[in-house]
């Protein structure tokens, strides 16, 4: 799993391609976007809380020995927590001790190397890794050896904006293609974005749905370019593949739809108790506002942001799922592990005199509903579970990466 760092830490300025006959180009800046009870959905008649327990039972990323930077994937098996670095293009073996086995791939355009290790996950007896720089999915074995490596063939019209989701049991990609709108006056909008399917061979399948993006803000600069960034307090989506369905989080709804590979559905997660929809109040957003310009050295730029964030407007209500990311680990709104979907409801709001509250994830069963509700005291990235483990990712206020492996109280 890479995140997509939208965090204030990465408030950072970038170049978006323009027409071949203009030679202007202008700043893309990116940041942070990321109740009372409601209806019942009723499938789920006695939830069990589960907690993450704070005491880890494993530590890497803590010792000078052994740093970690830009990991992209956790997995944890029977023997081991395998942890993918972008930084390095490599996998790395741990045994449930802490103790690094063996270390595989590296930075490339080899078998089994990376120029852009996008992600890593498992999928039944193999762990996958995808290389967004050659659109290729590497196949493992859970010890650590090289299967095999297919790149994606998407038809033309797909290439650009492609990148890998995940991987059915059978081999299959899950994938998305991104598309790039071209704001003609200042709006905030949701762009489309087109999930496909590919075969093991990397072939293309046929195009599954569409289903909207992140929440963006943006206005046209010149007559040539764009400045865009996700607005504060918006929208995020997402797709992940769980076994052989894959869900959509749109956060238009606390409704997840559940579809199998073909893009049909097959059923529709909610809460047990749909809780709804929070208020965002005014001292909230001021907070987040001062918290997120202060927390970068923007320089000259600094003006441009405040305009943005004017321009842009708040929402009435805060997302569904996910967690407002400012100097925090960045969160996706869900994630599969273990057959099940972990989504995760919005929280993270800073406040003057108080730590942002912790984690509270709805855990669902396709098939079944929502089976458990899990509870964190801090603040981590959920990766991976395998029965009562977890693999969790945190950031010291140094800004160090530290993977933990936790247990998960009541499981």
């Amino acid at each position: 799993m890479k995140e997509r760092n939208w965090d204030a830490k990465a408030l950072a300025y970038s170049l978006i391609f323009v027409p071949a006959l203009s030679a202007v180009v202008t700043m893309v800046v990116f940041l942070g976007a990321c109740g009372s009870d409601g209806d019942s959905d009723g499938r789920s008649e006695a939830l069990e809380e589960w907690r993450l327990d704070s005491v880890p039972l494993m530590s890497v990323g803590d010792t000078e020995e052994d740093l970690l930077f830009e990991v992209t994937g956790i997995v944890i098996t029977e023997r081991h927590v395998v942890i993918a670095q972008e930084s390095e293009g490599t996998l790395r073996f741990y045994d449930h001790g802490g103790s690094l086995e063996t270390e595989v791939g590296g930075r490339g355009e080899g078998p089994g190397e990376y120029g852009d290790l996008d992600w890593m996950r498992r999928s039944g007896d193999h762990l996958f890794a995808y290389d967004r720089y050659g659109r290729e999915v590497s196949r493992y074995s859970l010890d650590g050896r090289l299967l095999a490596t297919v790149a994606l063939s998407p038809p033309e019209e797909y290439l650009a904006g492609l990148s890998a989701l995940g991987v059915f049991p059978d081999g299959s990609v899950l994938a998305d293609k991104s598309h790039l709108s071209w704001p003609t006056e200042p709006s905030v909008w949701r762009e489309a974005v087109t999930l496909l399917l590919f075969d093991r061979e990397g072939r293309f399948g046929h195009r599954l749905l569409e289903m909207a993006g992140p929440e963006l803000w943006g206005e046209p600069v010149g007559t040539n370019g764009i400045r865009q960034m996700l607005r504060l307090f918006g929208r995020d989506s997402h797709a992940a593949v769980v076994d052989s369905l894959f869900v959509v989080v749109e956060n238009d709804s606390y409704d997840i739809p559940v579809y199998g590979s073909d893009g049909v559905a097959r059923d529709t997660l909610r809460p047990a108790i749909v809780p709804d929809p929070t208020p965002l109040r005014p001292e909230e957003a001021k907070f987040a506002r001062r918290t997120l310009l202060d927390s970068e050295d923007l320089g000259s730029g600094r003006p441009v942001v405040e305009g943005m964030l004017d321009a842009m407007g708040l929402p009435e209500h805060l997302p569904l799922y996910g967690r407002l990311s400012l100097s925090t680990p960045d969160h996706l709104p869900v994630t599969t592990a273990d057959g099940l979907i972990w989504a995760l409801r919005y929280g993270g709001l800073p406040s003057e005199d108080a730590d942002p509250e912790g984690l509270e994830w709805y855990v669902f069963r396709p098939g079944t509903g929502q089976i458990a509700t899990l509870f964190s005291a801090d603040d981590v990235v959920l990766i991976d579970v395998l029965g009562d483990l977890a693999a969790v990712l945190r950031r010291t206020e140094l800004d160090e990466e530290i993977v933990e492996l936790r247990r998960i109280l009541g499981r």
